[in-house]
């Protein structure tokens, strides 16, 4: 497992991984959608992927003395360490964005904790519908990313509207005032950090329960599969 992780990064992973992470920098941008940048990191796996495929990195792998299986978790690992990088970067960029502009975001969820907890969504939604299908043939990474795309961006839209929303109408519901209070603020209270701790634990629980189903369901299709 270990040869084969090392493939991956040494192999298999583009330069534009590395560009894509600059994307966090767009947390410096006032009011702005914050959870794009995620978009562009699974853009990134994407191009990795699709570079693979066109270099026959799945048959590459599978005249390896290694079992499918363990061909598809060494690519997992490899997603996972991606993402968790690019989830690192964004809690260093939160407290930039607190210092430099300090102000709430009027399109989305505000640069906070919590922004992490979208952060783990967004992972957890393209990792659930993209590596699955991309090993449905192997090779039509083109055709897996559209597809997870558009299920990114329906839930991103879904995930800012409600914080778009709270903005807007705290004044006239609770359940909203409570939001803009507690989640999507900056944590000056404990109350508020506590609210918020969970809210991101929750969907780093369910980024991993995903993950691992998505890997389940992947390692199942390539085994299957007569490629």
């Amino acid at each position: 497992m270990k040869n084969l992780i090392y493939k991956e990064f040494k192999l298999c992973m583009q330069p534009l991984v590395w560009i894509f992470f600059a994307f966090v920098l767009m947390l410096l941008i006032p009011n702005y959608i914050y959870l794009v940048p995620c978009f562009f990191v699974g853009n990134a796996i994407f191009q990795t992927m699709q570079v693979g495929a066109v270099n026959n990195d799945v048959l590459f792998s599978n005249l390896l003395p290694v079992s499918k299986r363990d061909t598809v978790k060494a690519k997992y690992l490899f997603v996972i360490c991606v993402e968790l990088i690019m989830t690192a970067l964004y809690v260093g960029m939160i407290f930039v964005n607190h210092k430099l502009i300090g102000s709430p975001n009027m399109a989305g969820i505000d640069a906070c904790p919590a922004l992490i907890g979208g952060c783990f969504l967004i992972h957890a939604v393209f990792n659930a519908i993209f590596l699955p299908v991309f090993y449905k043939s192997g090779f039509k990474a083109g055709r897996a990313f559209v597809f997870s795309a558009i299920a990114v961006f329906a839930v991103m839209f879904v995930f800012e509207g409600i914080f778009i929303a709270a903005g807007a109408a705290a004044d006239k519901s609770a359940l909203f005032a409570a939001i803009e209070s507690t989640i999507d603020c900056w944590p000056e209270t404990g109350r508020a950090l506590s609210a918020q701790l969970i809210f991101t634990g929750a969907f780093a629980v369910l980024y991993a329960v995903v993950t691992w189903l998505s890997y389940l369901r992947s390692a199942s299709i390539f085994e299957k599969s007569d490629i």
